[in-house]
Parts: structure tokens; sequence; C-alpha cells
């Protein structure tokens, strides 16, 4: 019996220390979020020569600087939760209701359009001065919506299969 309630303290107890940690790498992150200086990644005024994501994704190369403007969206949740990351589509396009016909400069969400979304959509990331994503949600860092409208300002990044701009500086139209 003894024994068991040994087995069983040790138990609770290891668990409330897990708890513990759990919590105490929340309030870390909380930390470290609070900490991150947001207005060295917003631009006050929007830089001029911007074009769009279709001709980016046409005439950019690896390692380019870039001025973008776009609008964010092209899929069903743009942004990647937790991160400074999202997809933006060519500011020229429209998303229409899945099932309805999509005309010119208009593409849905569904399969039949995937083609048309993929040239007409890229990932942008928000990256400091490591080079690495900013881990906060964009939504926080930039006080951006799905469908506003975006200056960003960065470098290509162009795979065999992927397309995206490692964005210094976003301005965002309002």
């Amino acid at each position: 019996m003894l024994r068991a309630t040994s087995v069983i303290s040790f138990v609770a107890l290891l668990l409330t220390a897990v708890g513990g940690c759990s919590e105490s790498s929340h309030a870390t992150s909380t930390e470290a979020a609070a900490s991150i200086d947001k207005s060295q990644f917003l631009l006050v005024e929007e830089p001029s020569d911007a074009i769009g994501v279709m001709i980016a994704r046409e005439d950019a190369k690896d390692k380019d600087e870039i001025v973008l403007l776009a609008r964010i969206g092209g899929r069903r949740n743009p942004f990647i939760e937790g991160r400074s990351a999202f997809m933006v589509i060519d500011a020229s396009m429209t998303i229409v209701d899945d099932g309805q016909e999509s005309g010119k400069g208009q593409v849905c969400l569904d399969d039949c359009c995937t083609t048309l979304r993929k040239e007409s959509t890229m990932l942008v990331k928000v990256v400091g001065a490591d080079g690495k994503i900013v881990p906060l949600d964009a939504r926080q860092l930039l006080d951006v919506n799905e469908n506003d409208l975006v200056v960003v300002k960065g470098k290509v990044e162009r795979g065999k299969d992927s397309f995206s701009v490692a964005a210094t500086g976003v301005y965002v139209r309002r």
C-alpha cells in the first residue's frame, strides 16, 4: 500500500512539474512576441516601382531584390498560424466563390483553378535581420487581414517548385 501511494505521489509530482514547464514555455513565447519591435517591419511610406505577383513569377530570379504589390489571399486560410508568413495573390485577381464561373481576372479556390492560382499566388515570409521568419503571427505583427493590399519589399527565394519572398518590410495600404 505504501509503495502504491509513493508511486501515485511521484506521478502527481511529475505531472505538476511538466504542467509548470508548459506554462513557463508559453509565458516565454508570449514574452518573446512582446519583445519584437513591430515597427522595424512596417514601412511608413509605400515603396515605388512595385510589380504584381504574375510579373514577379515570370521575371524575378532567385535572390533578386523586389517590391511587390499583392492582396493577402489566394487560399482558404492565407496565414501561417503563429508565424509571420502569408499567401498573397496578384492584386489584379479576385477570388470567386467555389462553383461559380470564373472570368478574366478571377480565380476560384476549387481544384479546377489550381494552375491559374499557382501562377498568381506566392508566399511572403517576414524575416528578421538573421534571415529567419519572425515568430509572431503576421496578423499581430503587421495588423493585417485577408484581402488587405500590401506592398512587400524583400528578396526572391525561387526553388524548383517554389516561389516566395523573404520580406524585410511591408507597407499596408489603408
